[in-house]
């Protein structure tokens, strides 16, 4: 009985404070993506003003999320490309430099649709592309000139060569055993310290 009531039945019955509190639920989950779409809707119009060449290659949140993390569209343009690479990516860069992982190939401009969206075999060319193209939006946004037509194109264009030159991924190195089991061991008392 129970199986054949589970397939027909739709649930148990609602009680009137039980609706109330599912459409007062529901009221604010409305609300808020009222709010975020307004806020959203100032961030761009903000964005647009004040860095339109960095809103037209990173869009709206990221170009916001690389000025945060910069601390400001001044300090932004003063960084080099590589930095702005792995902006966002600090904790993963430091234990490259403490504990000798894989450096991080990109930070929040992980988050762009070319890098995103591209095989992992060429994230990290095409983050660097991108870094690039982002740091002399900065610098021009910082001064005040309008470049981000003439940017976009020379990164599209960069992306293409990028997908063309590297279509498949590169062979696997081997790595030596020697040098696996020292690494291995070195790890081991790291682990052991802590």
């Amino acid at each position: 009985k129970i199986a054949e009531n589970a397939k027909s039945s739709m649930g148990g019955e609602f009680e009137d404070y039980d609706l109330e509190a599912v459409v007062k639920f529901a009221e604010e989950i409305s609300h808020l993506y009222e709010k975020r779409k307004d806020l959203y809707e100032y961030l761009e119009k903000l964005m647009k003003e004040e860095a339109p060449n960095l809103t037209k290659l990173a869009g709206v949140s990221l170009g916001a999320k690389l000025i945060c993390l910069a601390g400001g569209l001044e300090k932004l343009a003063k960084l080099p490309a590589s930095t702005i690479q792995v902006l966002g990516a600090e904790k993963a860069l430091f234990a490259h430099l403490r504990l000798k992982v894989d450096p991080p190939k990109h930070g929040v401009i992980y988050n762009h649709p070319l890098i995103k969206n591209a095989p992992k075999w060429q994230r990290g060319k095409i983050a660097r592309a991108l870094a690039c193209k982002l740091a002399i939006a900065a610098r021009a946004d910082y001064l005040g000139d309008d470049i981000a037509d003439e940017l976009y194109e020379k990164l599209m264009k960069r992306v293409e060569e990028i997908r063309k030159k590297y279509p498949k991924p590169p062979k696997k190195k081997k790595v030596k055993k020697k040098f696996k089991k020292k690494k291995e061991k070195r790890f081991k008392k790291k682990r052991e310290k802590k």
